[in-house]
């Protein structure tokens, strides 16, 4: 199925197949939020834009704990001398 311009397609997962995400716009005033994933289908949900607005935001602040969770665990990661000599 193409896409129309009031959709976005996202597809999910580190696998081709594993799922994707698509919203679209429903009745000019709803964003219809619809998971599929390995052949299955979850409801479509309907957000308000107030609804699609707060989800906007949640996924922000979500995104921005990930992204430093990584950069603390880089950062962290053993910075000691190496014991182990190389085999000559």
């Amino acid at each position: 199925m193409s896409l129309t311009e009031h959709e976005v397609e996202i597809r999910t997962g580190r696998r081709d197949g594993d799922g994707q995400i698509r919203l679209s716009i429903f009745m000019d005033e709803l964003v219809a939020l619809t998971l599929e994933g390995h052949g299955e289908r979850a409801p479509t949900l309907l957000l308000t834009v107030e609804q699609a607005c707060r989800l906007k935001d949640a996924l922000a602040d979500l995104i921005r704990r990930a992204e430093s969770a990584a950069r603390e665990q880089k950062d962290e990661a053993w910075q000691g001398e190496e014991r182990r000599r190389r085999a000559s």
